[in-house]
């Protein structure tokens, strides 16, 4: 049993940040019930795909039960009201006051359902000027600033692989579950407002140095914290060393024949080695340029600092810790085709993550949710797929 076992989640969502919330809380063992309209959530024709899925759409959809509805048709928003009053939670992340308009906001939620917990995941909120902006992972990383926070003094880059759409569910999900423990005080649900945005800003730190009187500027991969750090050239690859303490930047020196470098006025302590980092990183350039790349991480964990290899994405895949670790899966989807997806990242002694099976297709579960959970007949639900209310 997972530890949300017995919570009913219904999911609004479309593309990413609401839909991975939804995957979290089916990995702990929420009943996730994805609505999406008769012609699916546009995430679905994003590629690559697996045969004819959106390989995406399977990752960020895993665990749930597909349901198709048109919420702009009467009969699909009087339907919406009655999957409501079945559940603990609404996930969504509409632009804000979409809901509203349609008149299905949050006062008419706690209407027919007083204790429900309403979330809002959108990318700036709904309070404050940017609300009204769309908002893809990408672009707010620019406008929040958290894009200046990386790259090269000439030029800033995004952070890869979508990192405001993991960890904006992340911080979610903790705030579910900390209204369900209000709820469960009180028994008074609420509504969540939560942004990517906000988190954003959380994660780009870096902007408190303003209030010290500067701001810091891009280096590339190295760092505003510890002398020498950044990613190393060996002979065959690369190495990312930290060296964090004075004992270990000694003991580099000294491995190195060049005891002197540590005693030198400018690199006596951390602080003098950041003033002078790029004459650091040169002479500690030159020192790792002799190494192999397991020689250099060898080294450098032998001598007390921390240091790993720059591996290629694709050695993730068949990495003994990554399998260690059961971090991807393996699944047959319904036509057949065979696909490998990321597993959970839960590993709880008692109540694991359990990644069930991975997004299904469209309106995979309808005559399961509104047949056993809303009692309507097969001829009625034949009737409202030929309306296109599902």
């Amino acid at each position: 049993m997972g530890p949300l076992q017995g919570l009913r989640v219904l999911e609004l969502s479309s593309f990413l940040n609401g839909p991975y919330t939804g995957r979290i809380l089916g990995e702990l063992g929420a009943d996730v019930i994805k609505v999406e309209p008769p012609w699916g959530d546009p995430m679905r024709h994003v590629p690559p795909y697996v045969g004819k899925d959106s390989l995406h759409f399977i990752f960020y959809n895993a665990n749930k039960k597909f349901v198709t509805l048109n919420i702009k048709e009467p009969r699909g928003k009087h339907i919406l009201f009655e999957l409501l009053k079945k559940v603990d939670v609404l996930v969504e992340n509409f632009k804000p006051g979409t809901l509203d308009d349609a008149g299905l906001g949050y006062e008419e939620q706690k209407r027919v359902n007083p204790k429900i917990i309403s979330v809002s995941a959108t990318g700036y909120g709904y309070e404050g000027p940017y609300r009204d902006y769309p908002g893809f992972d990408p672009t707010v990383q620019a406008v929040s600033g958290l894009m200046d926070t990386n790259g090269f003094p000439d030029m800033p880059t995004r952070v890869g692989m979508g990192v405001l759409d993991l960890a904006t569910p992340a911080f979610t999900v903790i705030a579910i579950l900390a209204a369900l423990r209000y709820r469960d005080l009180t028994g008074e649900g609420q509504r969540i407002d939560m942004s990517m945005f906000d988190v954003a800003v959380i994660l780009s730190q870096q902007s408190m140095v303003y209030y010290l009187g500067g701001l810091p500027v891009r280096i590339g991969p190295s760092s505003h914290i510890f002398a020498p750090e950044s990613l190393f050239k060996t002979k065959d690859g690369f190495a990312y060393a930290i060296i964090h303490t004075q004992e270990a930047f000694q003991n580099l020196a000294e491995y190195f024949g060049e005891s002197q470098v540590a005693e030198d006025p400018r690199f006596r302590t951390n602080d003098d080695r950041l003033r002078n980092r790029e004459e650091l990183l040169q002479i500690a350039s030159g020192w790792f340029a002799r190494l192999s790349t397991k020689e250099a991480v060898e080294l450098v964990m032998s001598v007390g600092g921390v240091a790993g290899e720059l591996r290629d994405l694709k050695e993730q895949l068949h990495d003994p810790h990554v399998e260690a670790r059961h971090l991807y899966l393996d699944f047959t989807m319904p036509n057949n085709e065979k696909v490998r997806i990321p597993g959970s990242a839960f590993k709880m002694e008692k109540t694991p993550g359990v990644v069930s099976h991975p997004g299904l297709p469209v309106g995979y579960h309808n005559e399961e949710i509104y047949s056993g959970l809303l009692m309507i007949s097969k001829n009625e639900l034949a009737q409202l797929r030929t309306e296109g209310v599902v």
